[in-house]
């Protein structure tokens, strides 16, 4: 006959367990304190706040627009912006327009395309103007939406395949006008004549179209053929300093249009990419791939390029002194996907990592000091493509 011994159980469990039943039972006993919700105010918005527009490309009915406090490289809020948004701030800052699609039923149904309207003071939601369900739908860029020189028209690229602009009244609330500009994309305002904007065109020529005092069309004019769409296209990516707008090829061609006076007028162009470096394969890459800063534009650059790799983020920063037509700095890249300049007498340079979705900020004005930023963020955003300053 076998004899199973076993160990005497430990008290010491139960006597833990009634003390716990204890302390939860005194814990219910005792009033806690009444929990409110408030709402801080932000504090005003400086030169370094950033607006970075993020699809959210994992689920991409659900968009949103982080606000970063650049100085302190904090997240502010973040706003919804549904499914494919385009962003845009008014010239004055006062307001952040959301243009983006609702369906009834999330992922289908009705469709339903408004622009949404924020204060950018508090950052809340002000109203919404319905807008034909035909706004491009894809990653955000500076030219598929902007507002006119003086924010009272909102420019805003549609895609059906068939391309064209809508003109939103901003005052009124309303649309105004569906303006054709078949094979041609973007809508680029004059920075010093709010009635007119322009569209670059697939033969290599840029399109001009003028709007009378009620938003309507009042006719259109094209350039001359200014680049060669099958050997060296241009980004669609645009700089603005004064009337001058600032173009780049994929191979580095760098134009430069004067938006002013009857026609657009076309600079002589040129390249910065040595014969050495054009061995190496080094070309352009990013969505918001350069800034114009003063004289000189800062691009970010990758080796090895070939057809498909002009968006491939940056393995190196190249500044490029515009009047001398040469480069002056080579600096780490940093993954750099997008990039743009704080509105300030001295602007800063912010960068998107689109190895990690960190920011950073960099001093343009000395080149030297590009390799250490002046601040860097945590990851912001799930899959960020755009930024803008306030």
């Amino acid at each position: 006959m076998h004899i199973r011994r076993t160990a005497p159980r430990p008290r010491f469990g139960r006597i833990a367990v009634a003390g716990l039943l204890a302390g939860l039972a005194a814990a219910a006993q005792a009033e806690l304190p009444v929990e409110h919700n408030r709402i801080e105010p932000l504090a005003p918005a400086t030169a370094e706040r950033i607006y970075l527009t993020d699809p959210v490309m994992p689920h991409l009915v659900d968009g949103r627009v982080v606000v970063i406090d650049g100085r302190k490289m904090k997240r502010l809020a973040v706003i919804g912006s549904g499914f494919s948004a385009l962003t845009a701030l008014s010239p004055d800052r006062q307001w952040l327009y959301v243009a983006t699609t609702y369906h009834s039923r999330l992922q289908r149904g009705e469709r339903t395309d408004v622009v949404e309207v924020y204060r950018t003071d508090d950052l809340t939601f002000s109203h919404e103007i319905v807008i034909p369900p035909k706004h491009a739908q894809g990653l955000p860029i500076r030219a598929l939406m902007q507002p006119s020189a003086d924010g009272r028209f909102l420019l805003i690229q549609n895609a059906t395949p068939a391309t064209s602009v809508t003109v939103v009244d901003t005052q009124a609330r309303k649309v105004t006008a569906e303006i054709a500009n078949p094979g041609c994309w973007g809508a680029i305002p004059w920075p010093a004549a709010a009635l007119r904007f322009s569209s670059i065109c697939g033969d290599g020529t840029v399109q001009t179209f003028d709007l009378d005092a009620s938003g309507a069309s009042a006719g259109a004019s094209r350039s001359a053929r200014f680049f060669d769409p099958d050997q060296d296209p241009v980004f669609m990516q645009y700089s603005l300093s004064g009337s001058t707008m600032t173009l780049l090829s994929f191979h580095g061609t760098v134009h430069r249009i004067t938006l002013d006076g009857a026609a657009p007028a076309f600079a002589p162009t040129w390249n910065f990419v040595s014969d050495a470096d054009r061995r190496q394969g080094w070309r352009p890459g990013g969505f918001q791939l350069f800034e114009v800063i003063g004289d000189r534009m800062v691009v970010g650059m990758h080796a090895k390029g070939a057809e498909g790799t002009h968006k491939n983020p940056a393995e190196q920063l190249w500044t490029i002194d515009l009047a001398a037509k040469q480069r002056v700095a080579r600096t780490p890249g940093f993954g750099t996907l997008s990039m743009t300049r704080t509105r300030e007498a001295t602007p800063k340079l912010v960068l998107l990592s689109g190895l990690d979705n960190t920011l950073r900020v960099l001093d343009p004005a000395r080149p030297a000091s590009m390799r250490k930023p002046l601040a860097v963020s945590e990851p912001m955003g799930e899959t960020p493509v755009y930024l803008e300053t306030h």
